[in-house]
This record gives structure tokens, sequence and C-alpha cells, in this order.
């Protein structure tokens, strides 16, 4: 349940308790000290993350934050090391530059990556990466497949992210060591590992609406300790928003229940909590678990169409847990590693036939699915010497789904897939390296209950294969070529639907559903520029083309919707991102996306992709005007603006027709973040989101996203 108004307003003035306590008492040596510290060793190494299942960014910056926001004010040093692959991370810093605090939020400023959803008869938020949705490009946490099998999707904005290190998008050429159907690629999640005997960080946040009408809170804390032989570390996440209120732009349907002003429903609360120990033997030898808890109360969903509202979907129960057990050995030669998890996800979803039910809690046809995944991965890297290195991984996964729909059992499915990947890296010489991937996978259906007496699918088997050459023009710039031939198994919903031929009662059954296929290209660049000896500008650009076959299409029999194997189409396009390190007063960067496609065939007659506008960038800046004032108390000041633009699109449907579909027009979104570093452990900051009242869509027939907000923050870390 949400907390009373009387909690909203305690945490509220406990925010500004211990800001202007801090403020006032903490002393000024301290102050001094840390800002003479900054001058001299401006990045601070600390020992790295974990090996989570995937490699880290090979150039990550060293001593990433942990929910602190300690370096969100600092200018971040310029990379030298140009990475060896072609994937895009986000690390706890920019979270907290940008004032991200899930997952949904903190991928938004990738290039290729659309926000979608935000709303709608799910209340869900998800991305697309190169126009391909989050069923073909699975998420990992820790290695860990994040569960929910039969929709093959779950939603982003409920993953809280103050307990990550970083996030990576794998696009077309991504790690076949972590299993199966990856066809667009991997969205990757590191949490951070305690490296310090004790450690702890604590941030608040108070969100208000553009009347500075209170809005929401989110609260973060967690402590670590890494000691010769154990390290342990929790982490709590509390995130409770009573509204977000719509941009003064908006122009209600007068038979609508939503009007001008807060956004109807618009309440929900996420929970996650985060629990972690290990076990160090010896220097090479890991022995860790884990446990992850994500509750969330997502509330109502009305259908959001014009008109009078008729149906409210209501979100009872909406819980996910992970279990994991790792041992991982690393020698100078070998590294080895053993992960077991269990992930389980439960989800109820009921509906409200009118307002007053809602407001009574009188709910209809309650439906649970619970979904899980218990998996087991054994991982090998042997490194022969500096110019050959072999992995190989082997991955077995059970998955499984209950339906119960009003107190009634109608469906429960249960899967199996065994899969092998290898990966060889060779550098013939300095200037060149080559990769080679090889995933072969076997998907074998154990169980079927329905209460329709749906067929069960056939057994597959999969193969995957991928290669990259990455050649150094000089040490400091260097070209890519990848390929990979790329599946995904359509998800249980897609093979296991329901839906029935008007008039006759027969139940159309997907059975025969192949997996869908892609063959991914991508020429890529990374370097960075040196002036007078100094690094100040790192960029990367790709140009990509991605072809898609036997992809999963819906013909309409009799009013029923039968899922077949018809489409194809061709997603191409131009990504780039720069940094740019100027000085020590400005720090800036930006990302730019430009997309293009094809149709080959679809068997509806389509002619238009959802979700892939043609051109999308972003920027941001922080700036320091007192970088070095003597007035030690001014350095700590930064300025951070930043833009978003999205050009037009269409909805949420992968293939739609113009005609009928709804355009979700272009918008500008401009904030702007003040922070002040107190000291080396302490910062206060003020953020205005969407500083000009943006009016603007993330889905068909859904309401418009939040207007203006502003929001208090307050970070301490030790």
């Amino acid at each position: 349940m949400k907390p009373g108004q009387s909690i909203k307003r305690h945490i509220i003035c406990r925010f500004f308790f211990w800001f202007f306590f801090l403020l006032l008492y903490l002393p000024l040596s301290a102050q001094n000290d840390g800002a003479e510290a900054d001058a001299a060793n401006p990045t601070k190494p600390k020992a790295g993350a974990q090996d989570n299942g995937a490699s880290p960014p090979p150039n990550a910056k060293a001593g990433a934050q942990d929910g602190g926001g300690e370096d969100a004010i600092r200018l971040p040093q310029a990379e030298i090391t140009v990475k060896k692959d072609s994937s895009e991370y986000v690390t706890q810093d920019e979270m907290e530059r940008s004032g991200a605090q899930d997952l949904w939020e903190a991928l938004r400023r990738l290039p290729g990556v659309i926000q979608a959803g935000g709303g709608g008869m799910r209340n869900e938020s998800n991305v697309t990466v190169r126009g391909m949705d989050e069923r073909m490009m699975p998420a990992f946490i820790d290695g860990i497949p994040l569960t929910a099998p039969y929709r093959g999707e779950a939603d982003d904005a409920r993953f809280l992210s103050a307990d990550l290190e970083d996030i990576e998008i794998q696009k077309g050429y991504s790690s076949l060591l972590l299993g199966d159907s990856m066809l667009g690629g991997a969205l990757i999640m590191r949490s951070a590992m305690p490296r310090a005997p004790f450690e702890a960080f604590y941030k608040t946040s108070a969100e208000f609406d553009g009347i500075f009408k209170y809005a929401s809170f989110f609260n973060a804390t967690g402590i670590g300790t890494r000691q010769e032989h154990f390290y342990a570390k929790t982490v709590f996440q509390l995130r409770d928003r009573d509204h977000y209120r719509l941009p003064q732009k908006y122009t209600p349907d007068p038979l609508n229940i939503q009007q001008k002003g807060d956004r109807v429903f618009s309440d929900s609360r996420d929970l996650k909590l985060t629990i972690l120990a290990g076990w160090t033997p010896r220097a090479d030898v890991s022995l860790n678990a884990s446990y992850v808890l994500i509750d969330s109360d997502k509330g109502v969903s009305p259908e959001e169409t014009q008109g009078a509202q008729t149906t409210f979907n209501v979100w009872t129960l909406w819980q996910k847990q992970t279990f994991s057990l790792n041992a991982i050995y690393e020698g100078a030669s070998l590294f080895a590693k053993a992960l077991f998890y269990l992930d389980k996800f439960d989800n109820t979803l009921a509906v409200a036939s009118s307002i007053h039910n809602v407001e009574i809690e009188n709910y209809e046809n309650p439906s649970r699915y619970d979904d899980y995944s218990a998996g087991l991965r054994l991982e090998e890297r042997y490194t022969f010497n500096e110019k050959n290195i072999l992995s190989a991984a082997f991955n077995v996964k059970q998955d499984g789904h209950k339906d119960n729909k009003d107190g009634t059992r109608t469906k429960e499915i249960s899967e199996i897939t065994f899969s092998l990947g290898s990966e060889y890296e060779y550098k013939p010489f300095n200037a060149l390296t080559l990769r080679a991937s090889l995933g072969i996978s076997c998907f074998t259906p154990l169980f079927l209950y329905s209460i329709n007496e749906l067929t069960q699918s056939d057994a597959a088997f999969l193969w995957q294969a991928q290669g990259a050459f990455f050649f150094d023009i000089t040490p400091n710039h260097t070209l890519r070529i990848t390929t990979a031939k790329k599946n995904h198994i359509p998800t249980m919903r897609m093979r296991y639907s329901e839906t029935v031929i008007q008039g006759s009662g027969t139940v159309i059954p997907n059975p025969g559903l192949k997996p869908e296929e892609a063959l991914n290209n991508e020429l890529g660049y990374q370097g960075t520029f040196v002036l007078n000896g100094r690094p100040f500008l790192n960029c990367g650009a790709s140009v990509y083309c991605n072809y898609i076959y036997n992809m999963l299409a819906e013909e309409m029999i009799g009013g029923a919707i039968h899922r077949i194997n018809a489409d194809s189409s061709v997603y191409y396009g131009f990504e780039a991102g720069i940094k740019f390190f100027a000085n020590d007063f400005l720090y800036a960067g930006a990302a730019f996306t430009i997309a293009r496609y094809a149709i080959k065939y679809s068997i509806e007659g389509h002619n238009a992709i959802g979700n892939y506008p043609q051109f999308s960038c972003n920027f941001y800046a922080v700036l320091t005007p007192f970088a070095h004032v003597p007035y030690k108390k001014l350095t700590g000041f930064s300025i951070m603006p930043q833009v978003e633009y999205e050009g037009a699109r269409y909805g949420s449907q992968r293939m739609i027709n113009v005609n009928a579909a709804n355009v979700l027009n272009a918008f500008t979104l401009v904030s702007l973040k003040l922070n002040y570093r107190l000291n080396e452990s302490c910062s206060f900051s003020f953020m205005a989101r969407n500083l000009f009242d943006e009016l603007y869509y993330l889905q068909n027939n859904a309401l418009p996203m939040g207007g203006r907000s502003f929001s208090f923050d307050f970070a301490w870390k030790l």
C-alpha cells in the first residue's frame, strides 16, 4: 500500500533536515581536504566489478559510483583505450547526471534506443533498439536472464538502478556465451560490488509537479564491506509516486475521465532489495550468493481511449525474485565460472467495470501469471598467449508459466533449452584482432496443459554465428566490421495464444511457429583525438543493416488472429556518439541516430514500421564555471543542461498500416540540473525536467507523458 500523506510529509521534512544539518555542521576542513584531493587525483581507481557473465566495458571509468553521486559533478577524464566491441554503456555516473532512477530512464539517451509504452492498458514501459523490441534482445542482470518467458518482455520502469555498476547494450554482435534467442542483441546490467572495508551511501529525492505540488519521493541506501576473505553488500530502494501532472497544452475529451491537471491513476510504488555476499578463500577464487526482490504496485491502468472509460485494469500483484549462486576461478591463463539461478515473476491483473468499483476495490476476472526460469551456466575462458583466447559456455534453462483466471487453472507450460556457445579471439599482429563465435541450441517443450486443448509446440534446433574484425588505424583509432546470424524463438504467448473464430467458438492455435531469423551487419569506428598531448574528444560511429526473415505476422481468420511466419524487412541506419572534454570548465556529449527501413513482404499489406523514428538525438553538458576560483566553496558548483529530440513515429506495433495508424508527433525535451558538491562525500542538486512543459506521447491511444516537474536531491557516500 502507498504511504499516507503524513509519511510523505515526514520524508520531505527529513530530506531538508539532513540537507541543512550537513550544510551547517560538516567540518570545513573536510571540504578543503576533499577539494585538494580532487585536484591532485580527479579519478580514483578502485577494484573492478565482478565478472557477471559478459565482459565488462574494457575502458569503463574506474570507481563508478554505487548510487552516491560523488562524481556526478566532476568532469571525467577522456578515455584513451579504444573499446574492442560495438556495445553502448551507461555508467552509474551518467545515471546520476541525467537523474535516471530506473532502467527505462537510464537507456533513453543511447543511440538507437527508443522508449515505448509509458502507459496504456498494461501500463508498461519498454524500449526498442534499432527497431527491435525486447522480445528479440533478452535482458540479463549479472548474467541471469530476467524472466518473462510468457510475454517476452517485462516493464523496465520497475527496475530501479541505484544498485547497478553499469548497463550495457550489445547490439548486432552479442555474447553467445549468454545463451539463445538474441536476435537483436542483449541488454546487460551489472550490480556494483563492494570495494572498501566499509562503504555506505544514501540518496533521497523529492519531486514536485509543475505547480510545485508534491509528486513523488525516491530513497536509496546501501552498505557494504570487502575484507580479505569476505565481502557483502545490501541496497534498499523505494520510489513512491503520488501522481504526475499532464502538460498544460493537453486538450481533454469532455467524455473521458481524464481532464486537465493531474494524470488519473498515475500513482505507483516500486521497492527493490538487493543482497549479496561472497567468500574469497584465495585471491583467484570467489564464491558468492545474491538475492534480488522487486515488488511493485502499478495501480490502475485505464483504457486511455477517447470517449467514456468502460474498463479499468488493476495490477494487484507485480513481483520478481531472483536467487543466484556463483563460483569463479580467475588464474593467469584460465577463467572459469559456474552460475546457478532461479528467477520468478508473479503478476495478477484484474478488471474493474466502473470508477466506483475502482474506488471500492471491487475487481473482477483476476488473471494470475506465474513465470519462472531455473538455469545453470558453465563458462570458461583460456588465454593461450596474447594472440589467442578461447571462450566457451554451456547453458541449460527451464522456463515455466502458469495461468490462473478467476480461480481456474487455464494453462500450464514447461520448456527446456540447452545451448552451447564458443568464441575465439585471434590477434595475428598488433593492429588487427579477429573474433568468431558459434552457438547451437536445442529447444524442447516438456509439458502443456490447456483448458482449450491447445497443441504443443514443436522442438527446434537452432544455430547462431558471428564474426568481427577490429583494425587499429592508430593506437587511438579503431575500425570494426561485424556480421551476425541470429534467431529468436517465439514467446509462449505467441505460440499458445487463444483467439476464437466469431460465431463458431473454435480456438485458432499457433503451434507451428518457427524462429525468426536475422542477419545483422555493422561497420563502425571508435577513437580518441589528442590535442597538445591531452585527449579532448572521444567519438564513435556505426552504419548498420539488419535483415529479418520469418518475422511473426498476424492474419485475420473469421475475426480471430492467427500468428504465422510470413513477413520480412530490412532495418538500416547511422548512429554516432561523441564526448567532448574541452577543459576543466566544460564536458559535453551528444548522440545521433538516423534510421530507415524497407518492408520486403507483409502478409497483411503493412507499409510502415512502428517505434522507429527517422531521426533522434540528444545533447548534454557539464559546466563548472568556478573550477579555479580561490573561494573553494564555489568549486563544487555545476550546471548541466540536457536536450532530447525525437522525430515523428508510428505507434507500438512492429508493422502497421499507415492509413490506420496514429502518428506520434516529434518532440523536444529540455531539462536543467544544478549540482553543488558540499565536500568529498555529499552533494545536493536541483533538477527541472521537461522545462518547457512539452506535450508528447510514447504510445498510440494513450495519454501524454508528464509535463514540467522539479526535484530536489541529496546524496551522501562514504
